[in-house]
């Protein structure tokens, strides 16, 4: 029943909303700042439904956050700065997840994309850094994944068919690998990397390319497998169904779309802003110019008097 609540809210708000497509971003990265100064922010939740929360204006939002589990840009492991989006699952139950969702409306307390970032088919790679905790017990080859989220036929008022592809480095790599701990590993994926699937209309980890292995279909395949496809934004997270505890971070997501590239860093709000120096020097001028206001009003009032 709440799932089907969940379905007619999405679509009412769909059916409002003004659908249009967002361009990527300039190449330099974006710093997306914590809503709270440092030490950071922890959203968590501990109910069953999935919840979310803005990060400030960015775009991105702490997303399906739900059993306890806990997501937040925070200065625990820092990254290219003072941060990096760190997570916490405590259970195979707990989620959550950071996403970028272009014109993202609330649903029931979590958010969906209305928009477009584009056609899969433009999309040349995207990629991240993670990082896991030598402290987390679950599986030893779990680690953040990386998610592009999709619309298979590309029509933005029909949900059903929304999900997404993920990148899990183990399916890369020989039988028996591991993830490693207390570092960051960054990853590039392309053309060659593979992917599996949830929703989209298509079975869990569906078997598109028809070798009885849901796990190793491309980027390159499923472009050619979903023609119409748009991407709705992407998605980094832990969670559900990992057995244990898990403790890492994620930072510098990045992706190239149309040969434009969008590329942001997560840092923690400091605890003033620091004017930049285009700004003081306007502030120097306004003062130079009262200053001298002030000079010529007393001149003037000597001379009358």
């Amino acid at each position: 029943m709440k799932l089907a609540k969940s379905t007619k809210a999405l679509a009412a708000a769909f059916s409002a909303a003004v659908l249009v497509t967002v361009g990527a971003g300039a190449s330099a990265a974006t710093i997306v700042l914590s809503n709270n100064v440092i030490p950071g922010d922890a959203f968590t939740n501990p109910g069953p439904s999935n919840q979310g929360q803005a990060v400030a204006s960015s775009g991105w939002y702490y997303n399906n956050v739900r059993n306890g589990g806990t997501v937040g840009i925070d200065t625990a492991f820092p990254r290219n700065g003072n941060g990096a989006a760190r997570f916490v699952s405590q259970d195979s139950g707990d989620k959550a997840d950071i996403e970028f969702l272009p014109n993202a409306v609330n649903v029931l307390g979590n958010y969906f994309s209305v928009a477009s970032l584009g056609a899969i088919s433009s999309l040349s790679g995207f990629g991240y850094e993670w990082y896991r905790g030598g402290a987390s017990t679950i599986p030893a080859h779990l680690h953040p994944v990386i998610r592009v989220l999709l619309d298979a036929d590309g029509n933005l008022l029909t949900t059903t068919d929304r999900g997404g592809l993920v990148f899990e480095r183990v399916y890369m790599e020989a039988s028996g690998w591991t993830a490693p701990t207390d570092t960051w590993v960054a990853e590039s994926i392309g053309a060659t990397s593979y992917l599996w699937s949830f929703g989209l209309g298509l079975p869990f980890a569906a078997d598109i390319d028809g070798n009885g292995y849901g796990y190793d279909a491309t980027l390159a395949h499923w472009q050619a497998f979903l023609p119409n496809a748009v991407i709705l934004g992407f998605s980094m997270g832990v969670g559900s169904g990992w057995n244990g505890y898990f403790l890492g971070a994620v930072d510098s997501a990045s992706w190239t779309i149309a040969g434009q590239t969008s590329a942001f860093n997560f840092e923690v709000r400091p605890t003033a802003a620091v004017a930049e120096p285009a700004s003081l020097a306007l502030l120097a001028i306004a003062l130079i110019g009262v200053a001298a206001a002030r000079s010529a009003g007393r001149a003037g009032r000597s001379v009358a008097g």
